[in-house]
């Protein structure tokens, strides 16, 4: 249907322009439709009945449209000019594709444009709106060079958004002509060159995120009359010593110079600079002398100065920062102090990536005053938002005893010490902290645990593994009833019993491993806490070296580190969505990233949408010109799931398009299994590295299709023989990448893609479904491929952890030997395998084959202990087969990287059956 064209001057020929705008919105949109549905044909007052229009104060025409987050899809509608008073216009949060149509350049009375988070592309073409005043374009596609473009727009411009585009060029004299422009965000495009020099004359003005902006920024940028309130200049290439001059901006509250090749020394300058709330000067190179001048900054909230490469001892300046509630200074080489000996003021370290762009909106939630998840007073269950303090310092090499005076910190909500070498008792003035998470893994505290924890009634999240508590076992933290995380494994002086019931039994038994001292319920399945000969040789051995307990307990302890982690970011999130004011900053708010599904264009018929999982968004339309519709020329794969293609989205990235192709319920099943689990992994900074990435996905009746990442390298199985494109520390690198934390029931190389750096993700997971710890699934039909399946699971159909790790031990055979699990000779790799164990053939100096460039001292003993690990992993006991974390543990001994387990940045333990 295509829009009628209908003009006049007149409210009247306005309402018939406004119900062909509907008819067009409506023939577009069958589903899931906007406000506009309640435009009426009868009469009825326009001004004052129809949603999203504005008129005349007299009522007499009609000036603006608001159908902002209206689910509108398509191109956009061609006859906005015949609304001829029209000065305000905003379509944001939509779906609308397309170019923008010359006819919304006809528009010569609009004063307010905003098409912001919607799919645009093309050039920008509006050159004959002269009258603008606010110009919003944010989060689309739209590229190009606008050196010609712009400065025809930007007479009466106030405030111009052009963020998260494709735009290019450069952009160092566009604004010359723009006599009222105070606000500018050309950040996240492609501009590059020099900056324009007469950015202090503007109150906002970020070109974040470019990546290409050069030059030195000069003294002569800030002279005069500076009216600077935010100056982002974060994640380009800028050169040079910043110049002291930027205290002729006594108005400015956010500097952010994050990401650049600044040098010299911090300006002493900017201490003058009353009003600034935020210094973001990380990630430069920046000389490791903190100016005194400023600490006279009263108003400083936020101060990020980490990844300058400082070196030494933390400088003593920081404890007289008392002002400051964010310091952020990872990344700069520090030699490691005694806690006990740093001067902690009452600073609020927080989260590392909060003040990144992307966080932005999550800033002003914090600057306005409110907490990132709700606290309460030691003794108290009375929840409040009132903003706390986050201390994160695990991951380091810390030393010393935990003060009591920590207590004086009266706001920390967030205390992480794990992963360090603290000692001594953990003081009880621990209680006096309205505490949500406490996680102390790793490290070498001892004594009782601290009765006073009791009082920490909102406490969500406590790790104390891994440590040396002794003493009896406090069963009043029975009483913390909001308690969803939880863990005291490997102390093994704790004594006492759990009780039976109440909050603590609703924990599994990896809370408790490596006790055994402490007696558990009876229907708790003991094992690991009460094999008592096991667990007390194990214990013998570990009195003895110390640091040996931490690498027995590490790979558990990751896990829950980062599910804490996963918990306290999901309670962020949740608790900034519920309490965001309903108006965005044009500027800031521009940045939030689009994570969920919704808001995508309707398929075909527009019955259903594609749910994308990612920052950009793309629509089914794009999924047909990435595959040429599905082109068999297109075809990287085929197999009895379906067919997978090669293409290309709008934004350049490369995809693989899965199209599953089998029916009935049973398909749909294996389609929303996988759906899940790659989709659990698609979110943010905490995505798990060894699954390919969801890019998004369509599920309608018979048609179902999976977008996610393509992997270049092609599939393992095609190169495990190849002893040359493949070398002995690749393979083990590849062993590493794809080890499973999962019970995926088809683990084979063919189920192993590489990406073209030869990086390892495993995929393909029908029926595949997240579970818990030591969950086993009872399946009616036998999965898996011939030379993989676990002699179990033919008879038992029952798909656990265990049977992974023997289809895992024969996809490390395979890489060990350069031999397929099953190549048509009289012995299957397993039973060669441990033929060749069992008579002795494997030996120190190397195994009986030989991979291309293998030979002692250059990778034959790699390759023995890889299959050695193969062989283990392939015992016909399931109990006698070593568990992954065991596994990875094998394999960093192999190759020395110890630094696979240094926490923080670890893949969650996820599990998955299939």
């Amino acid at each position: 249907m295509a829009a009628i064209a209908v003009a006049g001057d007149s409210l009247d020929s306005d309402r018939e322009v406004l119900l062909s705008l509907k008819s067009y919105l409506e023939s577009r949109n069958p589903t899931n439709r906007g406000v506009y549905t309640e435009w009426k044909t009868e009469k009825q007052d326009v001004c004052n009945q129809w949603p999203g229009i504005s008129c005349m104060p007299q009522g007499s025409r009609v000036t603006g449209i608001n159908l902002s987050d209206s689910t509108i899809s398509g191109a956009l509608f061609t006859n906005f000019s015949a609304l001829t008073h029209l000065t305000y216009l905003d379509l944001s949060r939509n779906t609308i594709e397309g170019s923008i149509p010359d006819d919304l350049s006809r528009c010569q009375n609009l004063k307010h444009l905003n098409l912001s988070h919607n799919i645009l592309d093309g050039e920008l073409t509006i050159s004959g709106l002269s009258n603008l005043e606010v110009l919003d374009l944010s989060v689309n596609r739209i590229d190009g060079d606008i050196h010609s473009t712009f400065p025809t727009l930007c007479n009466r411009l106030v405030v111009a958004n052009l963020s998260t585009n494709n735009f290019t060029g450069r952009i160092d004299d566009i604004f010359d002509g723009c006599r009222n422009l105070k606000y500018v965000d050309f950040s996240s495009n492609s501009f590059r060159g020099e900056i324009w020099p007469s950015f202090g004359r503007l109150i906002q003005f970020s070109v974040s995120e470019n990546h290409h902006l050069t030059g030195k920024i000069t003294p002569t940028m800030f002279r005069g009359n500076c009216t600077l309130q935010v100056l982002d200049l974060s994640e380009n290439e800028f050169i040079g010593e910043f110049p002291g001059q930027v205290s002729n901006c006594q108005s400015l509250e956010v500097l952010s110079l994050w990401g650049n090749n600044f040098t010299g020394k911090i300006p002493g300058q900017i201490g003058s600079i009353s009003s600034l709330r935020g210094l973001y000067l990380g990630n430069n190179k920046f000389s490791r002398d903190i100016p005194e001048t400023l600490l006279n900054l009263t108003n400083l909230i936020f101060l990020d100065l980490s990844k300058n490469s400082f070196g030494g001892d933390v400088q003593e300046i920081f404890g007289r920062f008392t002002q400051v509630k964010y310091l952020v200074l990872h990344g700069n080489s520090y030699l490691p102090p005694e806690i006990s000996k740093m001067q902690i003021p009452s600073f609020q370290l927080c989260i590392r990536d909060t003040y990144q762009k992307s966080c932005r909106s999550l800033w002003d939630h914090v600057l306005k005053g409110y907490g990132l998840f709700p606290v309460c007073s030691p003794g108290s269950t009375v929840r409040t938002l009132n903003i706390s303090a986050y201390l994160q310092l695990s991951g380091n090499k810390l030393t010393g005893e935990v003060p009591a005076n920590i207590s004086r910190m009266k706001k920390l909500s967030m205390l992480h010490l794990g992963f360090n070498e603290f000692h001594g008792q953990l003081p009880k003035e621990i209680g006096k902290l309205p505490l949500a998470f406490l996680n102390l893994t790793r490290n070498n505290f001892s004594g009782q645990i601290p009765e006073e924890i009791e009082n920490l009634k909102c406490l969500q999240n406590l790790d104390l593994s891994c440590n040396n508590f002794s003493g009896n076992f406090p069963t009043s933290l029975n009483d913390l009833s909001e308690l969803s995380k939880f863990n005291i494994s490997y102390n093994p002086l704790i004594t006492g019993v759990i009780p039976s019931t109440g909050q603590l039994t609703t924990f599994e038994k990896d809370s408790f491993l490596g006790n055994p001292l402490l007696q558990f319920p009876s229907f708790f399945n003991q094992s690991g806490n009460n094999n008592k000969t096991r667990t007390q040789i194990t214990y013998q051995k570990l009195g003895h070296r110390p640091g040996t307990i931490l690498v027995v307990c590490i790979s558990s302890a990751l896990a829950l580190v980062f599910i804490a982690c996963v918990v306290v970011i999901s309670i962020i999130l949740m608790v900034v969505k519920s309490s965001r004011q309903s108006e965005t900053d044009l500027l800031d708010g521009s940045k939030i990233r689009h994570d969920s599904s919704g808001g995508s264009s309707p398929w075909l018929s527009g019955k259903i949408k594609v749910i994308r999982l990612d920052k950009s968004t793309f629509t089914y339309t794009d999924i047909l010109k990435a595959t040429s519709n599905f082109s068999e020329e297109r075809v990287v794969g085929k197999g009895g799931y379906g067919t997978v293609y090669r293409g290309v989205l709008p934004d350049g990235r490369e995809v693989a398009v899965k199209k599953l192709q089998r029916e009935g319920t049973e398909a749909e099943k294996e389609f929303r299994a996988e759906m899940e689990v790659l989709s659990a992994n698609a979110y943010g900074d905490w995505a798990h590295p060894n699954l390919v990435k969801l890019y998004g996905w369509c599920l309608d009746e018979s048609e179902k299709i999976l977008v996610h990442e393509y992997m270049g390298g092609g599939s393992l199985e095609e190169l495990i023989t190849d002893k040359t494109k493949l070398p002995w520390k690749k393979r083990i690198d590849i062993a590493k990448d794809c080890y499973p934390s999962i019970v995926h029931r088809d683990v084979k190389a063919s189920n192993v893609l590489l990406d073209k750096h030869g990086n390892a993700r495993v995929t393909d997971f029908g029926l595949a479904r997240l579970l818990n710890v030591g969950d086993s699934h009872v399946s009616t039909v036998i999965a898996g491929t011939i030379g993989y399946v676990a002699p179990e699971y033919g008879q038992t159909w029952q798909a656990t952890t265990r049977g992974d790790v023997y289809s895992y031990g024969v996809l490390v055979m395979e890489l060990a030997t350069g031999r397929r699990a099953v190549d048509g000779g009289e012995e299957c790799l397993v039973e060669w395998a441990k033929r060749v164990m069992m008579t002795g053939n494997v030996t120190v100096k190397g195994s009986p084959f030989t991979l291309s460039g293998t030979k002692p001292g250059y990778g034959a003993e790699e390759m023995t202990e890889l299959l050695k690990v193969g062989v283990k992993c392939t015992a016909d006991q399931p109990q006698a087969r070593p568990n992954m974390k065991e596994v990875l543990s094998m394999l960093v001994k192999i190759t020395g990287k110890a630094e696979l387990f240094n926490g923080l940045s670890s893949p969650p333990q996820v599990y998955i059956e299939m």
